[in-house]
């Protein structure tokens, strides 16, 4: 088997197939893991700055990587809509 693990965290890549993040992974994920600076939104305390939403979106979606990406540079993850 092809196992790897991180932080108790273990992966078998011989198996075919994803799945989604737990809430917890995605938790940590969207907070900026162990690069987290604390902010209020993944990745900035201004909204505005990380995410399309109700009131800078004109109510449509808007494409992918758009707005900044947090600590671990991960995009989108405080919104999109």
């Amino acid at each position: 088997m092809l196992w790897q693990e991180w932080r108790g965290y273990k992966c078998d890549f011989s198996k075919n197939g994803y799945r989604l993040p737990t809430e917890a992974e995605w938790e940590y994920a969207a907070k900026g893991g162990d690069k987290s600076k604390g902010f209020k939104y993944s990745g900035s305390n201004d909204i505005g700055e990380v995410a399309w939403h109700r009131y800078n979106s004109d109510e449509q979606t808007h494409p992918v990587k758009s707005k900044k990406p947090n600590e671990l540079g991960l995009y989108d993850m405080s919104g999109n809509v």
